[in-house]
């Protein structure tokens, strides 16, 4: 029971590095003066560009994905991409592309900050991942945020 009660409180600290880190990062996205995500894009985002890039299915018209960045450490990765509406140039939504060297790429949606509050609870949920190690996970997840939060500021 006790650990349980310790791998809850190491969640519940994990999960709150984590809600500051994207207190931070969303005025930097909100800079954008785009529309809100809607629910079609927040699933190009999360699914949409998965089969784009593994079964070669067409992105829905009327969208492209922009690569923005990609940092490295050891053996994870992350990518950041805009999912962008034609006729814009600011991203209607980011695709975060994570991988673990020799595993497959997870593929998370974030939302613009005034998306619908459903569509971040679908990101915070996605963020379990499919890995074992989250504590390893959420602390890149943190690095690469951080460092695509900088990235975006000096846009």
């Amino acid at each position: 029971m006790n650990e349980r009660s310790n791998l809850a409180s190491l969640n519940k600290n994990n999960m709150r590095k984590l809600f500051l880190l994207f207190l931070f990062v969303i005025p930097v996205i909100s800079y954008s003066q785009v529309a809100p995500t809607t629910e079609d894009e927040y699933n190009i985002g999360s699914v949409g560009y998965k089969m784009l890039l593994t079964m070669k299915v067409d992105l829905k018209d009327g969208y492209s994905v922009s690569d923005y960045v990609t940092y490295e450490y050891a053996d994870r990765k992350a990518q950041f991409k805009g999912l962008l509406r034609k006729g814009e140039s600011k991203p209607c939504a980011i695709i975060m592309v994570y991988q673990k060297l020799r595993g497959a790429p997870e593929y998370y949606c974030i939302p613009t900050p005034d998306a619908p509050e459903v569509l971040w609870d679908r990101f915070r949920f996605s963020l379990n991942g499919e890995t074992d190690n989250k504590q390893e996970q959420l602390h890149f997840f943190s690095f690469a945020l951080a460092k695509a939060m900088m990235y975006f500021s000096g846009k």
